[in-house]
């Protein structure tokens, strides 16, 4: 084994995150302030001057993000401003904005409804370079709610191949797009759980015949916390069979032994492969 690297019976018994939630930019409600956004493209070197022009004039960022382009060495920045504190108007920060050296484009709005200001600049949402999109966990929950009362035990099943179709999608994009050996993409796939917001999954066994993993507050769970008497994952049960067949190379079955849905502190997952 090259230095530095884990075997995936060793990979995340060490991992353990959550309790700081991450922001996406996506609006600020401030009734007392005067909000903005801003979309600036720069060179690299110029960032510093933006955040020291941002100082000198009392604008305070509220949220954003920042994009580095490494083969243009170019900067993108987005942000939601309150300039309540602002000596003179918008456009003159526009302007000064633009006479700065480096800076390649700049575009801004100031649509604000009742002190609320929407991002209205950045689409589409883009996480790790794949288009995205958001759904709220409780409107997932009732999304699951409908299908249990529309198709009864049948949205279990829907559920589940749906799940399973995404993990094998998912595993083989992984080889593909960073060359990895299956190992190394099982590894990716559930620490990238936590990044897109799903879960902090972590592989508590592993050996040829199967695997546990553990999923701390799974978002398909949570909206039926300490709610039902049985564990409610259908669309993760098919995600990792999906997954672990193709790392195994045959079919598995995948058993939810413990969830939150029931009082359990974690959603454990239980992958057998069959002989």
């Amino acid at each position: 084994m090259r230095r530095g690297t884990k075997s995936l019976e060793e990979f995340g018994k060490e991992l353990d995150g959550g309790d700081i939630p991450k922001d996406i930019l996506c609006k600020a409600y401030l009734p007392q302030a005067r909000l903005a956004e801003l979309y600036v493209r720069m060179k690299r070197k110029t960032l510093k001057n933006i955040v020291d022009l941002f100082h000198n004039k009392n604008i305070v960022e509220l949220s954003g993000f920042l994009n580095l382009d490494m083969e243009k060495d170019e900067i993108v920045k987005g942000v939601l401003i309150d300039v309540s504190k602002l000596d003179g108007d918008l456009a003159g920060v526009i302007e000064d904005i633009k006479r700065i050296e480096g800076v390649l484009e700049v575009k801004f709005s100031d649509n604000v409804l009742n002190g609320l200001i929407i991002d209205e600049l950045f689409f589409p949402l883009m996480v790790g370079g794949e288009r995205s999109f958001t759904l709220r966990v409780e409107s997932f929950g009732a999304i699951l709610k409908r299908l249990y009362e529309k198709f009864g035990t049948g949205a279990a099943v829907i559920l589940y191949e749906m799940g399973l179709g995404m993990g094998e999608s998912k595993f083989k994009s992984v080889v593909s797009n960073y060359r990895v050996d299956k190992q190394t993409a099982v590894k990716i796939i559930l620490a990238e759980r936590s990044a897109k917001g799903w879960c902090i999954s972590r592989l508590d066994e592993f050996n040829s015949k199967g695997a546990v993993v553990l999923a701390k507050d799974l978002f398909e769970c949570m909206p039926f916390r300490d709610r039902q008497e049985r564990p409610v994952s259908q669309l993760f049960r098919g995600y990792l069979a999906g997954i672990f067949q193709q790392l195994y190379g045959k079919n598995v079955n995948v058993t939810e032994t413990e969830c939150i849905a029931k009082g359990d502190n974690v959603c454990k997952f239980v992958i057998q492969a069959e002989k």
